[in-house]
């Protein structure tokens, strides 16, 4: 029987011990997203490379075997200043602190180690396919005229999939998501790029972790050596004596990016950028309007401060 691509359920839990799975349920453990890729299997493979008295392959053996989910969540708070949103746990398993102000914020700062692992349920129309000891990487995007979203990319352990009775819909509790609000004017009051208010199109943030399944005797699991953040903006050009875009470049520069979106206590999300490098610059005709396109590193300064992601 044909499996419907639109019967699919992701559910996620930090696990207490890396690797074991602290098994999720639909009623406490549901997740809401979109464009939700659960991989059957991701694998290298060697070379048997055998020698014979006749030509073709000699076959090849899968190692490193893993899986990977990727998937996207609606960048929204919790409702209520203070209160953790829904998609907390599954962020710091991205390498982030949460740090919680009751009744005023919450706060995502980068780390370089310490970060959970979650185990995750990928349910496809009555089959599961599970993913443990899973870590990921991140990535923000706001544009003008859509949704906010936070993209994710897990890696993970792999296991069988398995023919199961798929929770029922009546048992999954998305009520912790909460409606987003739509990237312009009214919704977003605030960008700013080198202190400049520029008219923004578009920005993104990719935290870029860098995700390996390693595995050796004795040892196997995911692995994030390093992060090198990088973003883009999309904005109306400048006038030279607002900005000198060029000149930036040119003079290694570096500056701060700000967005605040959100205009009600409980979904306001700020993000900030306080040591950013702008390295490419292009402009883009887009309805007539000059458009530049600008490329940019996100650099820490004392270690683990190249962006705050705060929640009020």
């Amino acid at each position: 029987m044909a499996k419907s691509m639109r019967k699919m359920l992701l559910l996620a839990k930090r696990e207490v011990t890396p690797g074991v799975d602290p098994i999720p349920t639909a009623g406490a453990n549901s997740v809401m997203v979109r464009a939700f890729t659960p991989e059957l299997i991701t694998a290298e493979f060697v070379q048997r490379n055998l020698l014979r008295p006749f030509k073709g392959n000699s076959g090849s053996m899968a190692v490193g075997v893993h899986r990977r989910f990727q998937f996207e969540i609606e960048l929204a708070g919790s409702g209520a200043p203070g209160t953790a949103p829904a998609w907390g746990d599954i962020l710091a398993a991205c390498g982030f602190s949460e740090t919680i102000t009751i009744g005023t914020s919450v706060q995502y700062l980068p780390v370089s180690e310490g970060e959970p692992t979650l185990t995750m349920y990928g349910y496809l129309d009555g089959v599961l396919f599970k993913l443990t000891n899973a870590k990921g990487t991140v990535s923000l995007q706001m544009d003008a005229k859509t949704i906010p979203v936070l993209k994710f990319d897990f890696i993970g352990a792999y296991s069988d999939g398995a023919d199961v009775v798929q929770p029922a819909a009546n048992t999954v509790d998305y009520s912790k998501f909460k409606q987003p609000q739509t990237v312009g004017k009214i919704n977003t009051p605030t960008f700013s790029i080198y202190g400049v208010q520029a008219c923004m199109q578009a920005f993104g943030v990719d935290v870029a972790n860098q995700l390996a399944w390693r595995e050796l005797v004795n040892c196997a699991g995911p692995r994030s050596p390093d992060r090198q953040p990088k973003g883009t903006a999309m904005i109306e050009l400048t006038s030279m004596q607002q900005k000198n875009w060029g000149a930036t470049i040119k003079d290694s520069a570096v500056g701060a990016a700000q967005s605040i979106h959100g205009t009600v206590a409980g979904n306001i999300i700020q993000l900030d950028l306080p040591n950013i490098q702008v390295t490419s610059a292009a402009l883009q005709d887009q309805e007539g309007i000059a458009m530049l396109n600008l490329g940019f590193d996100v650099n820490p300064n004392t270690g683990d401060d190249e962006m705050v992601l705060t929640l009020k």
